[in-house]
């Protein structure tokens, strides 16, 4: 049988007279599909693919939850992979609801080597897998307007973050790649024409794999993820000519819409600088929040009051990565009970790493907490010195309840909060020195930041939730960056209220007032209206 799932099912369900073990299905034979590419699929299932958990109501849509968060579960992307084979690369399209593996067409391995451009980090040899996470700004600007299309940068660098951690967790050399010709990917892979925007390469290099030792028994001794996702072991389909779905009238006017901002319309050619970046911007570095005793207003750090230290300085993931991502989800809500300090270093510790990139040198976030209730932390503002793993105090005194709710537009998972955290850049400086490329890079780091911590929260087992909507102006406020500082992404934490309901998964997206023309959509550039009514995302009636 070629269907694996089948396959196993029909062995499994044999009847037996003796309790002789029956062979997992990681480790049971799949006729057709060499190690390495079934070592890929692996990969695709942890770092995206469904898992247990609640299943979300959209409208009149059941869907699983997934590994990775999305705003208003919504994933507007897709994954395609081409996996190495004899002679030339195979291109798979990655069905995650299905739950398989779709045969696209064949690739030349010229042309493989023709989009990764030279300048390889590690070795000279041509990778086992490259995936592409594929921007479908409709699927989300239908809901959220011409801001949907960041989004569809958001959370598609939270699956390539992930699909690169959970390379690594295999023992693949992963590599997340941010500059490439988006035309010549499109024509590759046979994207021209269909609306979408290739935004991340992954490629995983097979020749860095893990030997048997400290991994799990594996065929003919490759290494393996130590816990694979059972939710998301692929179907092969192998028959040929899968193709995607074709964009309508309206998916093609909001296409339209994003080609003044979009890296694909608007290319920018920079030079590959590869690197493990620090993932938050050094406080004190180019553009930071200032370091203890700066006196200048606006943003700057407290000298006067001296910084916090945190737990878990040298503290990283796991090693077993797969437990950690299949446990984590998106907190619905939080109980009004304070966060421990501790659990609170050790998640923050998972953002001083990072993942390998193309654009080491390219424009980070910084990170700063609105600290309300964290056991020995005094209520304020701070902004995260990564490098010192410390916090440093900038000001003021949490706020209230109703301002918090309120900066978050008035979503009510934000209510009870115990920290709010806050991404922030001088986006208008970035945006002028680099660009579309910079929007781009800019929203990746981000996001690879707010996944990190995703899997640090869930690592010291407290509910984190990432928010794209929220007031800009009230967020900036509340955390009292300087006016050249804006908003990105904002995350709330604590305790986590499992009888919350997520409001923002609902069919209409009540900030942008149940627009779903793009005609319609208030056309702001994103966090630079700064009164109450802007309209910057999804809100959560409470």
């Amino acid at each position: 049988m070629t269907n694996p799932l089948l396959a196993n099912f029909w062995n499994e369900t044999r009847l037996r007279s003796s309790l002789a073990t029956v062979p997992s299905p990681a480790d049971a034979p799949d006729p057709g599909v060499s190690i390495v590419w079934r070592r890929v699929a692996e990969v695709l299932g942890l770092g995206y693919g469904e898992r247990s958990g609640a299943v979300i109501t959209k409208g009149k849509t059941l869907m699983r939850a997934r590994t990775t968060p999305s705003a208003g579960a919504l994933y507007p992307f897709e994954v395609l992979v081409a996996f190495q084979g004899a002679h030339d690369y195979v291109l798979y399209q990655y069905d995650v609801a299905g739950c398989s593996l779709r045969r696209m067409t064949a690739v030349d391995r010229r042309e493989i080597a023709a989009v990764l451009a030279t300048e390889a980090p590690a070795t000279d040899e041509l990778p086992a897998a490259v995936v592409a996470v594929v921007g479908r700004p409709w699927h989300a600007m239908r809901k959220y307007g011409r801001r949907g299309y960041l989004y569809t940068h958001l959370d598609g660098a939270h699956a390539a973050t992930n699909i690169a951690l959970a390379g690594a967790d295999a023992g693949f050399a992963a590599v997340v790649r941010l500059r490439f010709d988006r035309g010549e990917v499109s024509r590759v892979f046979g994207l021209e024409d269909l609306c979408r925007e290739p935004q991340a390469l992954v490629t995983l290099d097979a020749s860095a794999q893990r030997g048997p030792a400290g991994s799990r028994p594996a065929q003919g001794g490759s290494g393996g993820i130590r816990t694979a996702n059972p939710f998301a072991l692929p179907i092969w389909r192998h028959d040929s000519g899968s193709h995607l779905e074709e964009p309508d009238p309206s998916e093609r006017e909001a296409w339209g819409l994003v080609s003044p901002v979009s890296t694909y319309h608007q290319p920018r050619v920079l030079p590959l600088r590869f690197g493990r970046t620090a993932s938050v911007r050094p406080s004190g570095g180019p553009r930071g929040g200032g370091l203890p005793g700066d006196a200048a207003p606006g943003g700057a750090v407290d000298g006067s009051a001296a910084p916090v230290a945190l737990a878990g300085r040298d503290g990283v993931l796991p090693e077993d990565l797969g437990p950690v991502v299949l446990g984590r989800q998106s907190a619905k809500g939080f109980l009004a009970k304070p966060l421990d300090a501790d659990a609170l270093g050790r998640a923050l510790a998972a953002v001083r790493g990072g993942v390998t990139v193309d654009c080491a040198d390219g424009p980070l976030a910084g990170l700063r907490l609105l600290v309300r209730s964290v056991d020995g932390v005094p209520s304020g503002a701070y902004e995260y010195d990564a490098e010192g793993h410390r916090l440093l105090p900038v000001g003021g005194d949490g706020g209230s309840e109703q301002a918090v709710v309120a900066s978050c537009m008035n979503q009510g998972v934000a209510a009870n909060c115990a920290v709010v955290l806050t991404l922030h850049a001088p986006v208008g400086q970035l945006l002028g020195e680099r660009g579309q490329q910079g929007l781009a890079e800019l929203h990746f780091h981000a996001a690879s930041i707010a996944q990190r911590l995703s899997l640090g929260a869930a690592a010291q087992d407290f509910g984190i939730s990432c928010l794209g909507g929220f007031d800009a102006g009230r967020i900036s406020d509340l955390a009292r960056l300087g006016a050249e500082e804006e908003v990105i992404y904002v995350l709330v934490a604590g305790t986590p209220d499992e009888n919350a309901v997520k409001w923002d998964r609902a069919p209409i997206a009540y900030s942008h007032q149940s627009v779903h023309s793009p005609r319609n959509v208030d056309h702001t550039s994103q966090n630079v209206d700064h009164t109450p009514q802007s309209t910057r995302g999804p809100q959560q009636p409470s």
